[in-house]
């Protein structure tokens, strides 16, 4: 940096406001520039290609497997089976969240974070900005194709940004818990491993995939208690028409709980990190 060369430049040096990291402003606008830097880091191709295809190949799958056989129960699967597949896209919003965030602990951008003056609520807006856009994408791609394969929006459209609210709101709810197990480690890949481990056993044993009567009875109680089920039933309400007051709070219940839950421990994890 070059040094003032007259007293009016030395006064102009003295009096310009230092580089500061306070204030709700500094938070927004550094939280958008860093949540363009995680966005741009997700949009290589295999994972546009990822998002836009693997929806495709899981609603006519699953159709081609289960339409029939529910068909039989009087479930029409083409209507059932959206709302599965976006919360299934939800969970992989959130590990790709734990991911980013190991992956800049190891290559040691969250520590640059912290030397930089920047605030540090940025670093979790960026993260949040970015995981909404991701969501939004998905919600909008899986859409489209359920609606090829049938499935129709049946009461109306505030019920249908109500779907797609909760739903991002239960990415992000999701993202905060993630993002804990991601900022404790240095390796990406075993976290992401880890957390499929947990994910995919929480989505089978709910009713994205069957209706929870279709299980055994023993498991049943399980099936239908478990916050995914809960989801699930308030974003089909909210598809399908009906009743929609009960099966909302009670996700919303869920969704606060373990965001309180959540937040916390990623709180903590981001103040121990390095």
């Amino acid at each position: 940096m070059t040094p003032p060369t007259s007293p009016a430049a030395a006064t102009a040096a003295t009096v310009r406001p230092p580089v500061t990291e306070k204030g709700l402003r500094n938070l927004l606008e550094q939280g958008l520039l860093l949540a363009g830097r995680n966005v741009r880091l997700t949009s290589v191709a295999d994972t546009v290609s990822t998002m836009v295809v693997f929806p495709v190949i899981f609603v006519f799958g699953f159709l081609a497997i289960f339409g029939n056989l529910l068909a039989a129960r009087g479930v029409d699967y083409a209507q059932f089976l959206p709302p599965a597949i976006v919360v299934q896209w939800m969970f992989s919003v959130a590990i790709s969240a734990a991911f980013f965030f190991a992956t800049d602990r190891r290559t040691g951008m969250l520590a640059r974070y912290r030397a930089m003056a920047i605030n540090r609520g940025a670093v979790v807006v960026g993260r949040m900005a970015a995981d909404s856009l991701r969501a939004l994408l998905a919600i909008v791609v899986i859409l489209a194709v359920g609606h090829v394969a049938g499935f129709r929006f049946q009461a109306g459209p505030l019920a249908a940004l109500a779907f797609v609210a909760l739903s991002v709101g239960f990415a992000l709810t999701l993202s905060a818990g993630t993002s804990a197990v991601g900022l404790a480690s240095r390796d990406p890949e075993a976290v992401s491993s880890t957390l499929h481990t947990v994910y995919l056993p929480l989505l089978m044993v709910s009713s994205a995939f069957v209706p929870a009567d279709a299980f055994p009875a023993w498991i049943e109680p399980f099936v239908r208690a478990q916050p995914v089920t809960a989801v699930l039933d308030a974003l089909r309400a909210l598809a399908d028409g009906g009743p929609t007051a009960e099966p909302v709070a009670r996700a919303v219940l869920w969704m606060a709980g373990l965001l309180a839950l959540f937040s916390l421990a990623a709180v903590r994890a981001f103040r121990r990190a390095t």
